[in-house]
């Protein structure tokens, strides 16, 4: 049965670990039994609020003065979750909206089982973009008020149900499965993604074809681009992909010709000069210190590039 919870987390910052906001939706057999939306203040030691995310949200630090800290909050967050699913758009950030507070209140991470609408409609569709109005709109779901953490959350739901429809899944894993996405996992010292399935993962990266028609003004366009870590959002042969489309060019390795550098799975707070990072990342750090054009951006930037979104647009 379609049993499961989705969930939408929206930020006071650019920092992950700060939730101001949570919606969720309570599914059984496909059918919405339940709802809530719960103002949160952040974490302490992150308690400020950004005028873009507040432009983008309305939440304001007046809002939340009154609501519990996180650490107050999760109990409950876990406790309407149960043994459910959690499903969430672009589940990366919402999951690790979890982990990063958690880490902030020097909590451990709970342990939840989840799915990323986002890695879905990557595998049924063919859009522009994958954030979620797109995709909403793209499979005729409503969606009001986006950035309402409870509205985006509903969201999710529709698109798990047309997906579902489409093919003929009768559970969330079963959905996923059909779609070759693994169902990811947080515990209190694991964290595995819900992520697009190979058929090998040690097969060799293959450099897709440049996109002739790929748009100039790009940000990504005519950029020499790696990747380290692991990516929350697709594999890495769906960003070299995503690379092609939008006129970038895909590399393994950083060198002399890099301008960018994508670094999966990691907080925006520690991508700076002297931070214990992987090796690509400390090249890249030692190169722009020599004079080299790099620019180190996190996942979510360049899930915004390959939706031709600014740097500062929110997801």
């Amino acid at each position: 049965m379609l049993d499961y919870t989705a969930i939408d987390f929206e930020t006071a910052n650019s920092y992950r670990g700060s939730p101001c906001a949570v919606g969720l939706v309570r599914v059984r057999d496909g059918v919405v039994v339940d709802e809530n939306r719960w103002l949160i203040r952040p974490p302490a030691a992150v308690d400020y609020f950004d005028g873009f995310n507040v432009m983008i949200h309305g939440i304001t630090a007046d809002l939340v003065k009154d609501a519990p800290r996180w650490n107050r909050v999760l109990p409950e967050i876990l406790g309407y979750i149960g043994d459910d699913i959690v499903v969430a758009h672009n589940a990366g950030f919402d999951i690790g909206v979890m982990r990063s507070a958690c880490d902030v209140d020097g909590i451990p991470w709970p342990t939840v089982r989840f799915v990323c609408t986002l890695v879905m409609s990557r595998r049924a569709l063919v859009l522009p973009s994958y954030r979620l109005p797109f995709v909403a709109d793209a499979l005729g779901v409503q969606l009001d008020n986006h950035h309402d953490p409870l509205a985006d959350a509903k969201a999710v739901v529709g698109i798990v149900d047309a997906l579902a429809a489409r093919h003929g899944a009768g559970d969330i894993e079963a959905l996923a499965s059909s779609l070759r996405v693994s169902v990811g996992r947080m515990t209190r010292d694991l964290y595995t993604g819900s992520l697009a399935k190979t058929d090998n993962g040690s097969s060799p990266l293959v450099r897709p074809e440049a996109n002739p028609d790929a748009d100039p003004a790009g940000h990504l366009y005519g950029r020499v681009v790696v990747f380290t870590g692991a990516l929350m959002s697709m594999t890495r042969q769906d960003a070299w992909d995503e690379c092609a489309r939008v006129g970038a060019i895909p590399a393994p390795n950083i060198t002399r010709r890099t301008n960018v550098l994508v670094i999966g799975n990691i907080n925006p707070s520690v991508l700076r000069p002297g931070a214990s990072l992987t090796a690509k990342a400390a090249k890249a750090f030692a190169l722009r210190a020599e004079g080299q054009d790099i620019e180190v951006m996190t996942e979510d930037d360049f899930l915004r590039c390959i939706d031709g979104k600014a740097l500062t647009q929110s997801r």
